[in-house]
């Protein structure tokens, strides 16, 4: 009877240090914990671009997959110049991200400049760039990220195994690198 309560207070004493553990960012004195979830719209400094995209996360709360959408930015003839032909529209955004730190994630994110095929074609589009986002979210305060973004485009037969992506050992033909300030939208009162 004895060694069964121990085992109790145990858990319970556990369940109380993982609870204060999860929620430390509140208990410092912050508006809230630090979690990856909701809508978010970034403004890219030095660059006219504006991604937003939704993050939902797993429940451990350590990592979140999500969709977007490029708002504002990367024209291919403004950024590339003749790098890469021109499109007419780019796919959804996929992204994944894991924390790295409490206020730190890192992310990958995929998505394609698209070129609309005229009739009779089978496909209404051919890829004309893939583009990879990589970088890491730093989580600055209650709905505020500030995110550095790794930019890198590949040519379509730069994935020869028609995965989605570009193949091991690629070099991308055009890379660069900026920084966003990330907020998330509010709730509703």
């Amino acid at each position: 009877m004895t060694l069964r309560r121990h085992k109790n207070r145990s858990a319970a004493v556990m369940a109380i240090a993982a609870g204060m553990f999860l929620t430390a960012p509140a208990a410092l004195g912050q508006q809230e914990a630090y979690k990856l979830e909701g809508a978010w719209i970034a403004n890219l400094a030095d660059c006219p671009g504006q991604i937003s995209y939704v993050l939902s996360a797993d429940s451990s709360g350590r990592r979140a997959s999500g969709h977007g959408s490029i708002e504002v930015g990367f024209s291919t003839g403004a950024i590339f110049g003749p790098a890469f032909a021109p499109i007419d529209y780019t796919s959804p955004l996929l992204i994944n991200v894991v924390m790295t730190k409490p206020d730190t994630a890192s992310f990958y994110a995929v998505w394609y400049g698209l070129k609309k095929l005229a009739a009779p074609s089978p496909l209404t589009a051919q890829i004309v760039y893939i583009a990879v986002n990589t970088g890491e979210f730093k989580l600055v305060g209650p709905g505020k990220m500030e995110t550095t973004h790794n930019f890198a485009f590949y040519y379509p037969a730069q994935d020869a195994d028609g995965d989605g992506f570009p193949d091991d050992g690629e070099t991308t033909p055009y890379a660069f690198q900026r920084t966003s300030v990330d907020t998330r939208l509010p709730l509703p009162e």
